[in-house]
């Protein structure tokens, strides 16, 4: 069976062909590109008409490689939408998560719900980047008669199926994450809504992974030699299908790391109560039987930020570069908090993380090697953190970690994670997420029968490095500095 599955990160796009040949998948990329943030005065963008062109290409590019393809399944990131109108036209700008729009009215978003009543009623954590914090933001800001002469909100993977289908429908792993879904019902929350006014009108139906909802036919303008590829409703969060492709399963933290980090755990049902509210912890769907509850760190969006300043100033450094430079530099001499919300806009992340250093009473960090080991050694200890948050509300000891997606490739991570943590570190495989997403679609033609049986194949299919704790006194006692600065900056 030969697959094509798309999946858009926030710095880049990716298209992969799938094989399946009944014992093992196999993967190919057939395209690549860039997804670049767009500022335009005081605010930020995606270019979705690119990334839909992109899309187009890739597919043409598959079709290309494999003339047999069956299906395609699309994932993102979360909480960025697009409006339809009522006659199913296009008609917003896609905004960016990090947009600084929530941040100017975050007071007011607040004043009519707490935080803790948003908490109870979604699950989801506190966040000003969610999709309802967006449309709160738009109500304040007098941009609401976007939503009163809307037909259709869908959310970013729905949205650009919609172009290639126009079919409307909003998949589930996406809209659990959205701030506006009783996840213990599977709807949309009407107390939610009601509270912000919007319109529950403009909410599509929400359909489960592995439902087929639409074809891409031969009037596309993608498809060269005609005939028709069926859309799935995959896993469409790209956290989602990275959680369902980590071989370890329910047997580990997973950790999917990428421009985030999501540190989690799965678990049968939501668990929403007062302790994930102080701790912020999510709770978010997955594939059906699969919930998630996690956390999220701020991850490689620090090297990246960081890279493109370097590169900016010059400094011609490639990812590898970075970690190979940090190695070289002395252990434990600066630490950050990740989560700190300076770190979540960019613009010359290496002097936010000086200044960050210099603000707790350590030295300014001078070179390039010195930010990144700094960067990294703070992931692994964040990390720790986090899963002992986790281990707590599950009342659970887990012995081992999955590090799935671009992060798991970054060995000097893996191994600090396995030193903070004093847990034994799986990491792999690389493209976690879209290899999710294919075996969602494996599932939907019923090549597959179950999540466990999608895990053994990505076991058959694809390698993992295996990293053993080391060097555990010195880490636990950086550690211990560490959660005495975090809990000093509360």
């Amino acid at each position: 069976m030969k697959m094509l599955a798309f999946d858009l990160g926030a710095s880049a796009g990716k298209i992969f062909l799938g094989s399946f040949d009944g014992n093992s998948l196999n993967l190919n990329v057939v395209k690549r590109f860039d997804n670049n943030q767009i500022f335009v005065r005081d605010e930020i963008f995606w270019d979705v008409l690119n990334i839909f062109d992109c899309i187009k290409d890739g597919i043409t590019n598959g079709l290309q490689k494999e003339n047999k393809i069956i299906s395609i399944g699309l994932d993102s990131f979360s909480n960025d939408f697009g409006l339809l109108d009522k006659d199913g036209r296009f008609i917003s700008q896609v905004h960016c998560y990090r947009d600084r729009r929530t941040k100017r009215t975050e007071e007011k978003i607040y004043s009519m719900i707490s935080k803790e009543t948003l908490h109870s009623l979604c699950g989801n954590q506190n966040a000003l980047f969610g999709t309802l914090m967006q449309l709160a933001s738009m109500r304040i800001e007098k941009q609401f008669f976007l939503l009163k002469g809307a037909g259709s909100l869908l959310l970013l993977p729905d949205l650009l199926i919609y172009f290639l289908t126009g079919e409307i429908y909003s998949e589930y792993t996406i809209s659990s994450v959205s701030q506006m879904m009783d996840l213990n019902k599977g709807t949309w929350s009407p107390e939610i809504l009601k509270i912000f006014g919007i319109p529950i009108n403009i909410m599509p139906s929400i359909v489960q992974p592995g439902t087929r909802i639409g074809k891409i036919t031969g009037n596309s303008d993608c498809l060269v030699n005609g005939g028709e590829i069926e859309v799935v409703s995959v896993c469409e969060h790209d956290t989602a299908s990275a959680f369902l492709a980590a071989p370890q399963g329910g047997d580990s933290i997973i950790i999917s790391s990428g421009t985030w980090s999501l540190v989690g755990v799965e678990t049968k049902a939501p668990i929403i109560n007062d302790y994930t509210f102080r701790h912020n912890i999510a709770n978010e769907g997955g594939f059906p039987g699969h919930h998630r509850l996690l956390k999220n760190v701020m991850g490689l969006w620090l090297i990246q930020e960081c890279r493109r300043h370097y590169i900016q100033q010059g400094m011609e450094f490639s990812f590898e570069d970075l970690i190979r430079i940090a190695l070289l530099e002395e252990p434990f001499k600066h630490m950050i908090n990740p989560n700190d919300e300076r770190f979540f806009s960019p613009g010359n992340m290496p002097e936010k993380i000086s200044n960050f250093c210099v603000e707790n009473r350590q030295e300014r960090l001078e070179s390039p090697g010195e930010i990144i080991r700094c960067v990294v050694e703070s992931l692994a200890l964040q990390y720790r953190l986090v899963i002992e948050e986790l281990e707590t509300v599950v009342n659970r000891k887990f012995s081992q970690i999955n590090i799935v997606g671009g992060g798991s490739n970054n060995g000097f991570l893996d191994q600090c994670v396995a030193n903070a943590t004093g847990k034994s570190v799986y990491a792999g495989p690389i493209e976690a997420t879209a290899i999710g997403n294919l075996v969602v679609q494996l599932f939907s033609f019923g090549e597959i029968g179950s999540a466990a049986q999608g895990r053994q194949l990505v076991r058959n299919s694809f390698s993992m490095d295996l990293y053993e704790p080391e060097n555990i006194p010195e880490w636990e006692a950086r550690y211990q500095e560490y959660s005495q600065m975090i809990n000093f900056k509360k």
